[in-house]
């Protein structure tokens, strides 16, 4: 008993205590607005550009272009910003959107090469190939020494059929960038197309000692096949080209590459071959196409 009145005592003086404290007025929170330099603002919009570029290059698109337009709310004025947009928009195939985004980066300043090349890379996957070949002309008429867009313009005549002025466009690639391989590679389409086999094969032994990619090897064993049967290294070519990209078996994916019908029609006599059946059933299976 003697505890709780001890308590209660307490209790009291507590209360009784608070009752001579002065509480002061409190005051209302006010906050300080922060305006943000707008140098601080570029360089930030800049920096989530170049994010949102390296996010293309590794096939996060949807991720691309939230920055991109997060970019291009802190500065609409930045052409380059504009222009990862529409390259996002672009591997997204959101073709539509990307032209939108191009025009906002033509009414800025149309006098940018990128912005040409982005604008007839958007138009080829759109199938408006006279387009596309306009927009290069533009792209090139600014800046002569573009090994891309000459490169562009050789597919684009190429998907025409006009194998002369694709022949040129390629070669006026390798000119300004001397191991474009794919360029050179390109060359060798067109000449087994035009039926010159040894030619191409001799590009396609020129491009391996650039780079040893399964685009080449495979066309090479394709034309060393064509030409003697028997020939052994054409085989051991073909199983290295399928193991290391299967979907070259397919010919919705050559045909994606810009090879012609002569190429895929030898390319199918290859394959009956029995040595390439082990090789041959797991690319089919591994492949993201069907045949």
């Amino acid at each position: 008993m003697k505890n709780y009145k001890k308590i209660y005592w307490l209790i009291c003086i507590i209360l009784n205590t608070n009752l001579f404290v002065i509480n002061k007025p409190s005051h209302a929170y006010i906050p300080n607005i922060y305006s943000p330099n707008p140098k601080v603002l570029i360089d930030t919009s800049i920096g989530i550009g170049l994010t949102a570029s390296e996010y293309i290059k590794y096939g996060q698109t949807k991720e691309a272009i939230g920055l991109a337009k997060l970019a291009i709310s802190l500065n609409p004025k930045e052409i380059e910003l504009w222009i990862i947009l529409a390259r996002a928009q672009l591997s997204n195939n959101k073709l539509e959107e990307a032209l939108i985004s191009i025009e906002r980066a033509k009414n800025i300043n149309p006098n940018i090469p990128i912005l040409w090349f982005t604008k007839a890379s958007i138009e080829m996957q759109m199938g408006e190939i006279q387009l596309a070949i306009n927009s290069i002309n533009k792209c090139l008429k600014i800046e002569k020494k573009n090994s891309n867009a000459y490169f562009l313009l050789g597919n684009a005549k190429l998907i025409q059929k006009n194998h002369t002025e694709a022949l040129d466009a390629f070669t006026k690639a390798t000119k300004v960038k001397p191991n474009f391989w794919q360029a050179i590679n390109n060359k060798g389409l067109i000449y087994f197309e035009l039926g010159n086999k040894k030619q191409a094969i001799q590009i396609w032994r020129k491009v391996l000692k650039i780079k040893s990619d399964p685009e080449p090897k495979l066309a090479l064993a394709i034309a060393l096949y064509s030409i003697e049967p028997a020939n052994k290294e054409s085989i051991k070519l073909a199983k290295e080209a399928l193991q290391e990209n299967p979907n070259y078996f397919s010919q919705a994916h050559q045909k994606e590459q810009l090879w012609g019908e002569k190429l895929q029609e030898a390319g199918k006599t290859l394959f009956k071959n029995p040595k390439l059946k082990a090789v041959i059933n797991k690319a089919s299976a591994n492949s993201r196409f069907t045949n």
